[in-house]
């Protein structure tokens, strides 16, 4: 009975101490763990804030200028980006290039790489030529790609980035000046004189009126005169002398238009007909003779605009008779005993005051 009584006590009371060896265990083991735990926790919060805290990357150690023909300043560059950026951080592997145009002042290239990438170089074309516009639009440019591969896995070639052109209005024309390809008409009218060669038989004062009307800027069409005269012509070899009169009306087409301001040049091709005239002095007997005469021109008309409606012309014409002419002076007889030949081709200068009619 001692035996069955105690043996059930000592199995059970062994029982007991087995249960609470195994709860110490583990108490300890928690208890070494949570030890172990806890410094670990510390110091990644610890390394995670440091991470944190950690000046971000200086832009001055990132970005490299030539300036070329820009004005581009290294210095208010980086402040630029910097502002544009918001003072975001940049990752230390991203270089930046920025190259101005050797000739250019409004061309820059630049391009942002990661490090050992091949760089990839844009262009701005037509940038600001004003200093502080250049640098603002440059930084801007270069803040969005900084960007742009931060959020893009670091890999995305971008395109270029566009920069709008600087608009310039056009200089305001003068009322009544016209540019070449502007859409003005006028109607012209010109009251020129000079001199002729070859047109008569010597050096001979002349008169070049012209009427001209323009439909378009680069197109006209003219309405000429011609009047000439030699009042003291002669036949070597014959007594007297004898005058040669051309009096001539014609019809050109001009293309041309206002090449500078208050400047314009027409070239002109036409056709001339009229009568070539002759009267005898100190013959016997002195014939008066008149006969058709017809020619081809080309000429060069300048104008030189004083004001819009009122300027110099200047016009050179050359002329090619379609007709051989002989002036010949009749022997006692009746019969042709000298002649002087009329050149074919001759040429006239003119110069005079031009108005403008709109």
């Amino acid at each position: 009975m001692a035996c069955l009584g105690r043996s059930p006590q000592r199995s059970f009371g062994q029982v007991r101490r087995e249960h609470s060896s195994r709860t110490a265990l583990l108490g300890h083991a928690l208890g070494v763990g949570l030890f172990c735990a806890v410094p670990t926790a510390l110091q990644a919060q610890a390394a995670e804030r440091a991470e944190q805290s950690a000046p971000a990357p200086a832009l001055a150690d990132l970005v490299s200028v030539d300036a070329g023909a820009t004005c581009l300043d290294r210095d208010t560059l980086i402040e630029r980006i910097e502002r544009w950026r918001q003072h975001a951080s940049v990752d230390l592997s991203i270089r930046v290039q920025v190259r101005g145009d050797p000739e250019l002042a409004t061309r820059v290239f630049f391009s942002v790489v990661r490090v050992g990438t091949p760089p990839t170089e844009r262009v701005l074309n037509n940038a600001p030529a004003e200093c502080d516009q250049l640098h603002s639009a440059v930084a801007l440019s270069i803040a969005l790609a900084i960007d742009a591969i931060l959020s893009a896995d670091r890999a995305t070639l971008l395109a270029p980035v566009a920069i709008a052109p600087k608009v310039t209005p056009p200089p305001v024309a003068k009322p009544g000046l016209r540019r070449s390809g502007g859409p003005s008409r006028y109607v012209e009218v010109g009251l020129m004189g000079g001199a002729s060669v070859g047109v008569v038989t010597n050096l001979a004062a002349a008169g070049l009126p012209r009427l001209q009307f323009a439909p378009l800027p680069w197109f006209a069409v003219a309405v000429t005169g011609l009047a000439t005269r030699d009042g003291r012509a002669t036949i070597a070899g014959a007594d007297g002398q004898f005058s040669a009169s051309v009096l001539a009306a014609g019809l050109d087409a001009c293309a041309g238009g206002e090449t500078l301001e208050r400047l314009s040049f027409f070239m002109c091709a036409g056709a001339r007909g009229g009568q070539f005239v002759t009267d005898g002095s100190g013959y016997s007997p002195a014939y008066h003779r008149s006969f058709p005469w017809w020619a081809l021109a080309s000429s060069g008309q300048a104008r030189a605009w004083i004001v819009p409606s009122v300027g110099i012309g200047i016009g050179v014409e050359a002329l090619f008779a379609l007709v051989p002419r002989d002036l010949v002076a009749y022997g006692s007889n009746g019969s042709p005993s000298l002649t002087r030949s009329v050149p074919r081709v001759g040429l006239s200068i003119a110069v005079g005051p031009v108005f403008r009619f709109f």
